[in-house]
């Protein structure tokens, strides 16, 4: 009888730690070239969650290939699950604007909503079996995250879906390592390291080739893994992302935490 209550008792300790709201910065690098900057900011409040993401192309990159996004997340969360309720993604390319709302019904369905009216007739169809279940792209990295809080490894796959694209991220342990970023990033230390791994479910062109994101190289198809680096920034935070790395046919594409702070009460406004 102790025993089971000993073990009831650890069950009930693993649970997604509280968290204040922060802000978080990070610097992407493609090819050597500081190419996009990105701020993201997450906060709870009643068991329930909203993270924003915002990204623009950097500096001078924004006059000549302006480009902004920016994607919305909330839902609510239980002790080691995020349940999402509403996503919004808005993406400006060169003054063009396009927007998806994905809603999350109580039948575990994802139905998507585009602006202006999707026509990709010739993508494959995702399923409504491939949908249920699945999380949009920024709750899915939130659901790794807490993962890696409540079990202390990042071995963990999550259905992801964007309104058009099925696929799935699979994390895998890959030790720990001290960085030391100089000047690129804010963290220096010891860190876990992470590989996520991408595969593709259904919503691929049928007329097309893939998209350069799922290509290794021009000749190889296949995403590389990303390789991620989690360390805690404060003591009162978890383990969150301080570096990302991965190949591309861009070039090598890297991605710093160059700053982190407390949300403000102006942070928070809608």
């Amino acid at each position: 009888m102790g025993f089971l209550l000993a073990a009831s008792a650890h069950a009930e300790t693993k649970r997604i730690p509280p968290m204040p709201p922060i802000v978080a910065t990070y610097d992407i690098y493609v090819g050597g070239i500081h190419l996009v900057t990105s701020e993201i900011l997450f906060y709870e409040r009643a068991k329930k969650y909203h993270a924003r993401v915002k990204a623009q192309t950097f500096g001078f990159w924004h006059r000549t290939l302006p480009w902004d996004t920016i994607l919305d997340a909330e839902g609510r969360f239980t002790n080691t699950q995020f349940i999402p309720k509403e996503f919004y993604t808005r993406d400006v390319w060169k003054d063009k604007p396009k927007a998806t709302k994905l809603h999350f019904l109580k039948n575990g369905d994802v139905q998507p909503e585009f602006d202006p009216p999707s026509h990709d007739e010739n993508r494959e169809a995702v399923t409504l079996e491939q949908r249920t279940g699945s999380l949009d792209p920024v709750t899915a990295l939130l659901q790794m995250l807490a993962h890696v809080a409540v079990e202390k490894n990042c071995n963990v796959t999550v259905g992801v879906f964007d309104g058009k694209r099925r696929f799935d991220v699979s994390g895998v342990d890959a030790g720990f390592e001290d960085i030391d970023e100089g000047d690129y990033g804010v963290f220096k230390g010891n860190a876990r390291m992470c590989d996520a791994g991408f595969k593709m479910i259904s919503g691929e062109w049928n007329d097309r080739k893939p998209s350069k994101f799922w290509q290794k190289n021009d000749k190889e198809a296949g995403r590389e893994p990303f390789h991620i680096w989690l360390a805690k920034v404060s003591p009162e935070l978890p383990e969150m992302a301080v570096k990302l790395e991965s190949g591309s046919v861009f070039g090598l594409i890297v991605i710093h935490l160059s700053s982190w702070r407390h949300a403000t009460s102006e942070d928070l406004k809608p």
